[in-house]
């Protein structure tokens, strides 16, 4: 009798499924059960409605459930993450903490029971700004440098951006003439077709509105993201991605409008320092350079006589970075989908007509360098994990560079910045002290090498490693870190904005 009642309705797929209520199913028409029934059938009955709807309801709660549990995982991950770095900032803390033999003592309890002290209220503190940054820049060059780890910082970064395609939906097509079927020619009223290229212009006015207010935010990043870089003093390289090269995709006015999206957040960001900071800012303050790989065009940014360089058909990047003498350099590659789809095919051009070998310079000069950190922040809420095409090469063959990526949950602003900062330090040993060794900056650039966690890294008491320090110091020549630039030798021209807003 049970077979008999759940058998009793018949339907076919090109009829509506009136018999059974979809209300109490939970669906609006009966026309959806069509896409999960078995299409060699001609025939079907209630029971197979019934599987078809059963199968929906447990996809739906499998859906929610590995929904629900992605979300735990990401929380725990997050948390353990930023209990890492509130390890990480008590762990710097101690460690360069420093004690003066000289002292007696007495005195020397004295220091101790204060530096304690201090740390009971620097716990806190520290706990607090990791759970709950701030959400925009901070105020004051040393607030932003409490967000920025100091040891284990790159040298290289690239920032993978995507401009968001207008979310509307399409027009209808123009009306056109067509035969009918005595074979007469039908044309289309005039109202319609004008009422239709109304809608259509008012569609694309919007495509172009969302497109230009999207290329303002991009430009906005980017000026942000390299104010930011130049804070910190071990990056010389920083590669911007964006698929479309919406930014730099024109002649030298689209250029001119990074330009002042950088000069403008340096002034906005200086604006917030106090004398003191001000002074300090410009001593860190490198030059900066922008660098189209597709036309291989370079501007710079703070200092407008050195533009005039760029006219010489055989000056290159390293000359024209070169001329600056002692002061910092950072160079930023511009790269959009053009130097996979453009630059890949002329180099298997070359290497098919010409011997190259795999140190050539036309490596460099069509591909950005491979960074030590590659980040991409989220987009509406949803996480980026893919690099849209971004390619990518080695400036040397026989240093391996094993990049760290970065896909963060968190919008784009300084808290993704600083977050991916500790991302990055948590990755590798905690050394203390700015100086490598050799074999250190090996490890750092080896493609082999496997960074340890934080709990495993081998560390010694702050007092042998003082001693380290000094040994090396007595040992080693007086030569300049690679990684780290000592002052500025140069101040920026005076026609450039930045010198003005600074000066």
């Amino acid at each position: 009798m049970f077979e008999a009642l759940f058998k009793k309705k018949k339907v076919t797929p090109n009829n509506e499924l009136s018999g059974l209520p979809a209300t109490s199913l939970g669906l609006s028409s009966g026309a959806r059960y069509i896409n999960g029934l078995d299409s060699a059938k001609e025939e079907y009955t209630t029971w197979d409605l019934f599987v078809v709807h059963v199968l929906r309801v447990m996809l739906n709660f499998t859906i929610f459930a590995y929904m629900r549990l992605l979300y735990v995982h990401s929380l725990i991950v997050n948390t353990w993450e930023l209990v890492q770095i509130v390890y990480f900032d008590l762990r710097y803390k101690f460690a360069s903490h420093e004690t003066d033999p000289t002292k007696r003592y007495v005195q020397t309890i004295i220091d101790e029971s204060i530096f304690y002290w201090e740390m009971l209220w620097y716990i806190p503190v520290v706990i607090w700004k990791v759970f709950n940054p701030r959400t925009g820049t901070p105020v004051g060059l040393a607030k932003c440098m409490e967000y920025i780890p100091k040891i284990n910082n790159p040298k290289s970064i690239a920032l993978i951006l995507q401009l968001n395609p207008p979310m509307l939906v399409p027009p209808p097509e123009i009306p056109q003439p067509y035969l009918d079927a005595d074979r007469k020619i039908r044309i289309p009223e005039k109202k319609e077709v004008q009422y239709v290229i109304a809608i259509r212009n008012e569609y694309f006015t919007q495509c172009k509105t969302h497109i230009a207010a999207e290329r303002v935010r991009l430009l906005r990043e980017m000026g942000r993201f390299i104010t930011w870089c130049c804070l910190v003093p071990s990056i010389i390289e920083v590669t911007i991605f964006e698929k479309s090269g919406a930014c730099w995709d024109g002649d030298s006015n689209f250029i001119d409008s990074i330009k002042n999206a950088i000069l403008v957040e340096l002034v906005a960001l200086a604006n917030t320092f106090d004398p003191d900071e001000l002074k300090s800012f410009k001593k860190i303050l490198p030059q900066i350079a922008l660098l189209d790989k597709y036309s291989k065009v370079t501007y710079i940014v703070n200092d407008g006589e050195a533009e005039l360089q760029n006219e010489g058909p055989d000056i290159t990047v390293d000359d024209i970075l070169s001329s600056y003498g002692d002061q910092r350099k950072l160079l930023v590659n511009l790269c959009d989908h053009r130097v996979r789809s453009v630059n890949y095919p002329k180099l298997v051009e070359h290497i098919v007509q010409e011997d190259l070998q795999p140190n050539d310079r036309i490596f460099n000069e069509e591909f950005p360098p491979s960074s030590d950190l590659v980040i991409a922040p989220a987009n509406h809420g949803h996480y980026i994990s893919k690099c849209s095409g971004f390619a990518c090469v080695d400036s040397d063959i026989k240093k391996k560079i094993k990049s760290i990526v970065y896909f963060s949950h968190i919008k784009f602003g300084y808290p993704f910045f600083s977050r991916s900062m500790y991302h990055y330090a948590l990755e590798f040993p905690f050394r203390l002290g700015d100086n490598f060794d050799d074999d250190e900056e090996e490890y750092v650039n080896d493609g082999t090498a496997r960074p340890r966690d934080q709990s495993t890294a081998d560390t010694v008491p702050p007092s042998e490693e003082m001693m380290n320090v000094f040994k090396r110091i007595s040992t080693s020549s007086l030569r300049p870190s690679s990684g780290f630039s000592s002052r500025i030798s140069r101040i920026p021209s005076p026609r450039s904005m930045i010198a003005k807003s600074l000066s």
